[in-house]
């Protein structure tokens, strides 16, 4: 059986130089400060999706 902890040998993504690298500068220095950095985008795009949401939407005309 195989152990869960293993990491996945399908992604070959995850097992690049370059995967390795990103996972170094993010998870090696500062971690809280490397993921707020990552969130930040997050509650403005949410703020633009609600926004979108509430926009009103037009009318067609009646012939259409």
């Amino acid at each position: 059986m195989m152990s869960v902890a293993a990491p996945a040998a399908a992604c070959t993504l995850c097992h690049s130089p370059t995967a390795m690298g990103v996972r170094h500068q993010l998870l090696q220095h500062d971690l809280a400060r490397n993921a707020a950095a990552v969130a930040a985008p997050v509650p403005l795009l949410l703020a633009m999706i609600l926004f979108a949401a509430r926009e009103p939407r037009r009318r067609r005309a009646a012939g259409r």
